[in-house]
């Protein structure tokens, strides 16, 4: 009886360990750091919004979040990199209009398949798309623009972040709807394009609304439109592209967390429980507001739909305006 006692007890005490074992294996998310993934190079508008969401995210999930660089090929390597990370929400992307908008359609070898690999989890914000003229031009509206580039042909041009970004594409597709035949001139970011619009290198510039904003003090650039369905909060005096007679014009830099597909789905409801609680915040709303971007915070499923969307309107556009990466 003594032996099998003992016997028994070391069962127990077995049997103890081990679902002491499986329950630690099993440990809820998060149980230890987790990386966000800006595709982009420290100093922009994507890496200020991943640094951000980064910080109050953690404090929300009470754990640490490190910030990785992976910039390259518009977005590409950093989000093939997530692409190829296990599915445990461990790895997030700081994804956006390019790299879930115009590079599977403008790059046909990009690496990773925007929905077939990732697992949406939230919006983050947007900033939209503004005109911007050299003040030198003395076009104070849309109408005086056209009225301007049909008398001056060839004479036109408009800076943009680069080709086959949310700036090149509302150029070409304002270019297409005016009957203008502007000269496209990618820089790489919005800020130098806008400033060479303010110093007269090219007419206008097609660029974040932070971008140019900064510049208006200097009365050397105007801006004559915003490339979105409703005013921006940042200049609400100037009128959106669809007041100015160009219905569906809508271009803006948005911005979106994604994660690996097969992630579970309570690890990715967690996610975006932080993610709702950190754009609430009026402190977090403050600081996007001095990037031009406003909060703009969904659900997986919304996102899910609004990005598929993007895929699918970014491809017809570039196809029918036939935008090469290589140009």
């Amino acid at each position: 009886m003594f032996c099998f006692h003992r016997l028994g007890l070391r069962a127990a005490a077995a049997l103890i360990v081990g679902l002491g074992i499986a329950t630690s294996a099993r440990a809820e998310f998060p149980d230890r750091p987790i990386q966000f993934v800006s595709p982009y190079a420290a100093g922009g508008a994507n890496d200020f919004l991943t640094r951000l969401m980064a910080q109050h995210m953690g404090d929300e999930l009470k754990t640490t979040i490190v910030v990785d660089n992976r910039a390259g090929a518009n977005g590409v390597v950093g989000a093939s990199f997530v692409a190829k990370a296990q599915p445990d929400g461990y790895t997030v992307l700081m994804g956006n209009s390019a790299t879930h908008g115009t590079n599977p359609t403008l790059y046909p070898d990009v690496t990773y398949d925007p929905v077939k690999d990732f697992a949406p989890i939230g919006m983050v914000g947007s900033v939209p798309i503004v005109l911007a003229v050299n003040a030198k031009l003395n076009v104070r509206t849309v109408a005086e623009l056209i009225a301007y580039g049909k008398a001056n042909p060839s004479k036109l041009s408009y800076g943009s972040s680069g080709i086959g970004g949310t700036g090149h594409l509302a150029g070409e597709a304002f270019n297409a709807a005016a009957g203008l035949d502007m000269v496209h001139v990618p820089y790489k970011g919005d800020a130098p394009a806008a400033a060479d619009a303010m110093g007269g290198q090219v007419s206008m510039a097609f660029v974040g609304v932070a971008s140019a904003a900064s510049m208006l003090q200097s009365g050397k650039i105007r801006i004559l439109a915003v490339a979105s369905p409703k005013r921006s909060s940042s200049l609400p005096d100037v009128p959106t592209l669809e007041e100015a007679g160009f219905k569906g014009l809508y271009f803006a830099q948005w911005y979106a967390l994604f994660t690996r597909a097969g992630t579970p789905a309570a690890t990715i409801e967690k996610l975006n429980g932080a993610l709702k609680l950190a754009l609430a915040r009026s402190d977090v709303k403050k600081a996007m507001a001095s990037q031009g971007a406003d909060a703009a915070y969904t659900t997986p499923a919304a996102l899910n739909t609004f990005y598929r969307s993007e895929v699918k309107r970014f491809g017809e556009i570039i196809h029918r305006l036939n935008i090469k990466a290589t140009n």
